[in-house]
């Protein structure tokens, strides 16, 4: 039987994986982030290009984590 092929991302992925997927563009970027099962935590929102626009992500990184008990963060 053919063994099929595993991206080591998802494999990594378990029930205290946040994830958080990043459309880029140049000037504003679209973030979402889910649990394990693809259900979004927080509505999707924008960030801008700058270090600033970093800094608010990061923040409402560790904002979610700390609120879902979550230890691990995909980007």
């Amino acid at each position: 039987m053919e063994q099929k092929y595993v991206n080591p991302k998802v494999s990594r992925i378990s029930q205290d994986t946040l994830i958080v997927g990043i459309d880029v563009a140049k000037r504003n970027h679209w973030v979402r982030m889910t649990d394990y099962r693809g259900i979004d935590l927080i509505s999707p929102f924008k960030i801008n290009n700058t270090i600033d626009g970093i800094k608010m992500l990061e923040e409402k990184i560790r904002i979610i984590k700390q609120k879902e008990g979550l230890n691990n963060v995909i980007l």
